[in-house]
């Protein structure tokens, strides 16, 4: 779309399972205001959306302005999508959200242009282009936390493939016939060790073995998945968000190791892992940058 202009509003929003965070940005992409709400997701469809206007009528009225003024609304939600058609196909932590018409919904009612988007795919996009990525061109993001998410950025722009579904690493099977996100996400890891992964940077400093064999079985597991990433698309950079990333080099420098040995070429093996910079507001602001293809 085109952004030029005075006085231009945008709005992105973070549609999460159990919060709703909805910034509004002015044309030179400053964050105006921010609200967060609860999801309320059990309640359904309706609530969720009714929410949804919610938030972004609560921003709004702080820039003092309406929704219908908004110059576009981009939004991240956790489930696939239809980029081209905003719709959303699953989202498995909002009851009732399947085949659901964002776009249509949105736009219907305040005569704006929406964009739909998977939100790892947008918090891939907003560390690209104003985060830990900036300034490269080939660009690997994952996100570690209740699941695992991933987006492909390329010169920029998200990497959709064939039908929008390129980047779900957290799906990649497993040869015992789980996925990657049943072993290596937050949950699966305190299934496992009894042990959450907020602690572990806590325990492992009071030498726990318990903690040392969960911060292990993650970076074993993330680093070779990593290092088959970097062999595959041979990225300049891989970001590394989500809860996980707040361990900082206890989990990103063991991650490095096994990608420097298990990657193909000299490129692959060399490729700069860093953590995440902008953090829980990486969804929202990633939504409005939907809005300045």
């Amino acid at each position: 779309m085109n952004n030029s202009g005075k006085n231009r509003f945008f709005a992105g929003i973070d549609l999460g399972g159990t919060k709703i965070l909805t910034v509004v940005t002015d044309s030179k992409k400053n964050v105006l205001a921010r609200t967060r709400i609860p999801t309320e997701a059990s309640g359904g469809v309706g609530t969720v959306m009714d929410n949804i206007f919610k938030s972004l009528d609560i921003s709004c009225r702080e820039c003092g302005i309406s929704a219908e003024n908004l110059s576009g609304i981009g939004i991240g939600v956790p489930g696939p999508v239809n980029y081209e058609k905003g719709l959303v196909y699953d989202c498995p932590n909002l009851a009732g959200w399947k085949n659901i018409e964002v776009r249509k919904i949105i736009s219907e009612r305040l005569n704006v242009p929406v964009f739909v988007e998977n939100d790892a795919r947008v918090a891939g996009l907003a560390e690209t282009r104003l985060g830990a990525a900036r300034g490269f061109r080939h660009v690997f993001y994952i996100t570690v936390s209740t699941g695992i998410g991933s987006a492909i950025i390329i010169d920029g722009k998200i990497y959709h493939g064939a039908d929008g579904a390129a980047g779900e690493f957290g799906q990649m099977k497993l040869l015992d016939g789980s996925i990657l996100e049943q072993k290596f996400a937050g949950p699966a890891v305190e299934r496992l060790f009894g042990l959450p992964t907020t602690q572990l940077a806590e325990l492992i400093e009071k030498n726990d073995q318990g903690a040392k064999a969960a911060l292990s079985h993650i970076t074993n597991g993330l680093g070779i998945f990593l290092a088959n990433v970097a062999t595959l698309l041979n990225p300049q950079i891989i970001v590394v968000g989500g809860g996980v990333s707040q361990l900082g080099d206890l989990i990103l420098n063991p991650i490095r190791e096994k990608v420097s040995a298990f990657a193909f070429s000299i490129s692959a093996k060399n490729v700069k892992i860093v953590p995440a910079a902008l953090h829980t507001d990486s969804g929202a602001i990633g939504a409005v940058e939907l809005l300045f293809n």
